[in-house]
């Protein structure tokens, strides 16, 4: 956000009447967003996403719904590909592709320095440090006009850039895309979003299926 010095009374008034530029705007609307999500404890949202390999040239759709528990508890479960699984239980993050190979998953370690999957906290939480925001426009996501933000990483996060679209009526997030270090895009749209809904502790709990190795990698 742009902070003004006052200098005098006459000073205050004149900036006042000035319309906000369209930079302040977005910048205002992804601090308003931000302001809420630390309000919050659990989220949980409808996503779509798309998945492009430039390198290869394809692409992956698939859909589900995610939810959060702040700090460091994620989960997405997948209608498309059914079955499939990503869950961050606090000490491990699960990566379970049952519709690529159904007798294997993937164990790292949670880094609580970073969002990954976690949309609203990687991109909610202290944006305007951890990132420098250009706004790009507005733009309607399935009937709700957001503001388009280009986010840059201050430091070193795993990703290259990212792209948020924000609500300002709802302060919501409506679609993310991150650009990772390798140019492989990820773009997620959020739909059916719901603040502060019970999820139990256990709920973010994998469970490993029988006759399912585990690779740990880190």
């Amino acid at each position: 956000m742009v902070r003004v010095s006052f200098f005098s009374a006459v000073l205050v008034v004149a900036m006042a009447a000035r319309p906000t530029s369209a930079q302040e705007s977005g910048v205002q609307a992804l601090e308003a967003a931000a302001a809420r999500y630390a309000g919050i404890q659990t989220i949980c949202a409808d996503f779509d996403q798309l998945l492009q390999n430039p390198l290869l040239g394809d692409e992956n759709e698939s859909a589900g719904r995610l939810c959060q528990r702040r700090p460091n508890l994620f989960r997405m479960d997948f209608s498309d590909p059914e079955g499939d699984e990503v869950v961050a239980d606090g000490r491990h993050f699960w990566i379970f592709y049952r519709s690529l190979n159904p007798d294997q998953v993937i164990r790292t370690p949670l880094n609580p320095e970073r969002g990954g999957m976690d949309f609203f906290r990687e991109f909610l939480s202290d944006p305007t440090t951890r990132y420098e925001i250009e706004t790009q426009g507005q733009e309607s996501i399935d009937g709700f006009l957001t503001w388009r933000l280009g986010l840059l990483p201050r430091t070193a996060r795993g990703l290259r850039s990212a792209t948020v679209w924000v609500d300002p009526q709802a302060r919501l997030i409506r679609r993310v895309e991150v650009v990772d270090e390798n140019g492989m895009v990820r773009r997620v749209d959020l739909s059916d979003i719901v603040l502060d809904p019970q999820l139990a502790t256990d709920f973010f709990e994998f469970e490993l299926p029988d006759g399912v190795a585990v690779v740990s990698h880190g």
